[in-house]
């Protein structure tokens, strides 16, 4: 089939986004979050978890200029990626974007709630997680502490990844066992 894209090719800033995306989803589907940080394994959850880590890999590539067209390109991959996955869980056509829409105001907001909590101390990152990944239940406080801890050392690892592996679509998560040797 012919398209515009066919012809003049890919934009690389794709390729790189793509990859950074999918590492992206592997470090929110890992296990330990759910059993043993607590946060619920339901769909709101995985998507609260999801657009936590996102927050972080954009928090990361919004520092380098040269990571523009790979940060704008990565946010629309996610949202085409949560476009898919709800039509996959049944959500009518019609509905799809209207919710798709209303996730995408509810990241802006987690964007800025996160931004302003790892500004501030560690009460004020564990009061944003409270009410984003932990939101209509009581979390242990161990959970909650757990989790800060674990954020506050992905945010750390991820601004010292130098920009050309990031280019490249290289990118590595901290390893959660390793952020809580750290973080005690």
């Amino acid at each position: 089939m012919f398209s515009l894209k066919s012809l003049f090719g890919r934009k690389p800033e794709l390729k790189t986004a793509h990859a950074l995306y999918a590492e992206t989803i592997h470090a929110a589907r890992r296990p330990a979050i759910f059993t043993e940080m607590g946060v619920p394994d339901t769909p709101e959850g995985r998507f609260e978890i999801l657009a936590l880590m996102a927050f972080l890999v954009l928090r990361r590539l919004k520092t380098e200029h040269a990571a523009r067209d790979v940060s704008q390109a990565y946010f629309d991959i996610m949202f085409e990626d949560i476009d898919s996955n709800l039509r996959e869980l049944g959500v009518g056509d019609i509905s799809v974007g209207k919710k798709v829409k209303k996730l995408a105001q509810s990241f802006y907001g987690r964007i800025k709630a996160y931004e302003d909590a790892l500004a501030g101390d560690e009460a004020a990152l564990e009061a944003a997680l409270r009410k984003h990944p932990y939101r209509n239940m009581e979390p242990m406080d161990a959970h909650v502490t757990r989790l800060a801890k674990h954020v506050r050392h992905e945010d750390t690892c991820l601004a010292q990844q130098p920009l050309q592996a990031l280019l490249a679509g290289e990118i590595a998560f901290a390893d959660i066992d390793t952020a809580e040797e750290g973080a005690l």
